[in-house]
């Protein structure tokens, strides 16, 4: 599964847990339904499109640093 997919997985979760149809999730990010649904199929679609449905659920993405690279980076040991 892509990253794009398991985020989308997320969003569509939260809708349902607000009681929110993958129909109703479209129209309030301003997309066709059937362009969820064909993102949904291909696990791939614009940054932009998976922050509108986010936003329509009530959710944002972030961007967060990789803990381990990070701690790599800051230990100097990153190409060791």
């Amino acid at each position: 599964m892509s990253d794009g997919s398991e985020l989308l997985q997320q969003i569509l979760k939260r809708g349902k847990e607000k009681g929110l149809k993958q129909f109703d999730i479209a129209q309030r990010a301003g997309i066709k339904p059937e362009s969820l649904s064909r993102a949904k199929k291909s696990g791939d679609m614009r940054v932009s499109t998976l922050n509108a449905l986010a936003h329509a659920v009530g959710m944002k993405l972030t961007l967060a640093p990789d803990k381990p690279l990070v701690e790599k980076i800051d230990s100097g040991t990153l190409f060791e």
